[in-house]
Order: C-alpha cells, then sequence, then structure tokens
C-alpha cells in the first residue's frame, strides 16, 4: 500500500472515531447522538466494503439508537409527570432545554480556550460544561414558566421544574450510557 493511502487511512479512521466520540458527546447533552455514531458506523462500513464492521451489525445497531431516543423522551416525561406537571411542562422544559443550551453554548469557545489552562481534560470540560449547564436550566425553567402561566402556585412549579430536571439527567445518563456502548461495540467490530 502506498503511503498516501496508508494516510488516508489513518485519517479516516480518526475522523470516524472522532465523529463518534462527538455522538457520545451529544448524547449526553440531550441531542440525537447514538443516531450519529450509527451514521459514522455506516459511513466507515461502506468505505470498507460493508465488511467492517458490518453492515447487518450497523443495521442492527440502528434499533438501539432509537430506542435510546425514545427512553430519554420517556424518562424526561415521567420525570415531569412524577413531580406533578403535564405533558405541556414537559414540552415546555424540552424547549427550555434547547434555548437554554444554545444561549450558554456561545459561552463554550470563551471556556474552552480558558479550560486548556488544565490541558485537553480541561479544554473538553470548559467545551461541554456550558451547553448541558444551560440546558438543564433552561428546562427547569420552561417547565417552571409553564406552570406559573398556568396559575400554579410558585411551589407547585419548582416541582414540575425539578421534575423536568431531573428527567432530563436520567435521560441523559441512559442514552449515553448506550451511545457508549454503541461505540464500543462499533470500534471493536471496526479495528
Amino acid at each position: 500500500m502506498p503511503w498516501w493511502a496508508e494516510a488516508l487511512h489513518w485519517l479516516g479512521a480518526t475522523v470516524y472515531v472522532a465523529g463518534m466520540t462527538l455522538g457520545v458527546v451529544a448524547a449526553f447533552l440531550g441531542l440525537p447522538g447514538n443516531v450519529l455514531i450509527v451514521l459514522c458506523g455506516l459511513i466507515y462500513s461502506a468505505a470498507h466494503g460493508w465488511d467492517r464492521p458490518s453492515i447487518w451489525l450497523v443495521l442492527g445497531l440502528l434499533p438501539v439508537a432509537v430506542f435510546a431516543e425514545l427512553v430519554d423522551n420517556i424518562l424526561s416525561m415521567m420525570g415531569v409527570r412524577r413531580y406533578g406537571g403535564s405533558s405541556r411542562t414537559m414540552w415546555w422544559a424540552v424547549a427550555g432545554g434547547l434555548v437554554g443550551a444554545f444561549l450558554f453554548g456561545w459561552l463554550s469557545g470563551v471556556t474552552g480556550v480558558l479550560g486548556l489552562v488544565g490541558g485537553v481534560a480541561g479544554f473538553l470540560v470548559g467545551v461541554i460544561l456550558p451547553p448541558l449547564a444551560g440546558g438543564l436550566v433552561g428546562g427547569y425553567l420552561g417547565g417552571y414558566w409553564y406552570e406559573r402561566r398556568q396559575g400554579h402556585s410558585p411551589e407547585e412549579a419548582r416541582r414540575a421544574g425539578w421534575g423536568a430536571l431531573v428527567g432530563r439527567l436520567a435521560g441523559g445518563l441512559v442514552k449515553g450510557g448506550l451511545a457508549v456502548v454503541i461505540l464500543l461495540v462499533l470500534l471493536v467490530y471496526s479495528f
């Protein structure tokens, strides 16, 4: 194999692993990272003649990725319901979480650069922490705001907001855990 083909192979493998790692981070943040991981596996499989990883393995992991997304949303709804919120409260909590993640996400550039003082780990924490915190705070505020708008007491609204926060955390942990499993399975059968 010529040197440039070997270099392209390693470049492709690096992009593949980086894309899947990004998918794991996205899953923990409440975004559809599991689908991104499976898509990376599909592209890598296509580039290797549908052999590494097997197309059947990748297609078999697709329902797991969809299941992870469903579990995330179900746990979020259960958290809101358990603490007294309605299904509309859950949707407002999701919308608030997205807005919060977007607004705080702008800080990632600054906190990422500041995190470089702590090395690569500091950089990653600096990039990941703001949108994660923004999503959690935004979800709480979205649930709280909707419940107050419906005429509920501040205590009831706080409980519903807390339920949105707890449900989102539980859903993100389960979805992130499944993302790690999907990533590891693809890595084992890719290399």
